[in-house]
């Protein structure tokens, strides 16, 4: 569904990318780790089109939708609660407002002039909205809010008097009510409560479209994703399994890589002082050129790092 091929990512001499390749699936729910400044929010920026790679490319189907939960939120103010997070609905969204906007019209005296128009809008307007199941739109949100922790009082209070950290909140029922296909969540339970933390749990896990987020949760982790991709180096590497399994496979395959780096440099330490003893002996001459031209051709195992 969205694939990374190839791509290289650099800031100044900071390089983020070399080669990487990467593709998360329809439906696939995945845990992206790394160290910090490894490139994780470069990758999501990547993908909602924000960024582009120095080189390779990025491919997203014209026709997927992404919803993406980041931890910057911009300016609420003005709204409820209720409405700030139909107002980041999606098409959903935009109708709502538009026939609120269109009763208001057909309720004003001044616009009488105008009112075959707008009819014939509403009503087009108003078809749409209930195709996609819009008068739902209001209870659904409610779910999603009072999941996320909020009472009603709060619902139909003034986003403008909440907290950074509701606000967050306001923010994630906005990215979930759209109901993207493929959502990207960067640490989704930073400002959330055990309670909401469960709720977030089930609502993912019931979820058929795509995932892709970062957390420092592990256990959240371990309860949601079923693979996890890891930034390291510049590559990505991914892990068929949660957070537990992704820890137990990184460390065997760490340790045989050390064992055959370990073997290797013996391999080459024997060689080299075969090379080093034999260099003057013309009888030696030929079988030391082949082994040097070996040496030279052999792909030289790295330690993990």
């Amino acid at each position: 569904m969205i694939a990374f091929s190839k791509i290289n990512k650099q800031y100044g001499k900071q390089v983020l990318f070399v080669d990487a390749s990467f593709q998360l699936n329809e439906g696939e729910k995945v845990g992206l780790v790394g160290p910090n400044g490894a490139g994780k929010t470069t990758l999501f920026r990547m993908i909602v089109g924000e960024e582009r790679p120095d080189e390779g490319d990025v491919s997203v189907p014209r026709k997927v939708t992404v919803g993406y939960f980041r931890q910057d939120v911009e300016e609420m103010s003005g709204r409820s609660v209720l409405e700030e997070a139909i107002a980041g609905s999606g098409r959903l969204g935009a109708l709502h407002h538009e026939l609120e906007a269109l009763q208001l019209a057909m309720s004003d005296p001044a616009r009488s002039g105008e009112m075959d128009g707008i009819l014939d809008r509403f009503g087009v307007v108003q078809e749409e909205y209930e195709h996609l199941g819009g008068y739902a739109l209001e209870s659904r949100t409610r779910e999603i809010l009072h999941g996320l922790g909020f009472d009603d009082e709060r619902i139909d209070g003034d986003v403008g008097a909440l907290s950074g950290g509701w606000k967050m909140r306001v923010a994630m029922a906005r990215v979930l009510l759209g109901e993207p296909d493929i959502l990207l969540m960067d640490e989704p339970t930073n400002h959330l409560d055990i309670e909401s933390i469960i709720w977030l749990e089930s609502f993912l896990n019931a979820r058929a479209g795509g995932l892709l987020m970062t957390s420092h949760d592990r256990e959240f982790m371990n309860r949601v994703v079923t693979k996890i991709a890891e930034i390291d180096g510049g590559e990505i590497t991914t892990y068929s399994g949660n957070y537990d399994f992704y820890e137990r496979e990184r460390a065997i395959r760490e340790a045989n890589r050390e064992a055959a780096y370990a073997r290797q440099q013996a391999m080459l330490a024997k060689e080299q002082r075969f090379i080093e003893r034999f260099s003057a002996h013309a009888a030696k001459a030929a079988q030391v050129q082949s082994r040097v031209k070996a040496l030279e051709k052999i792909e030289k195992i790295e330690l993990p790092k």
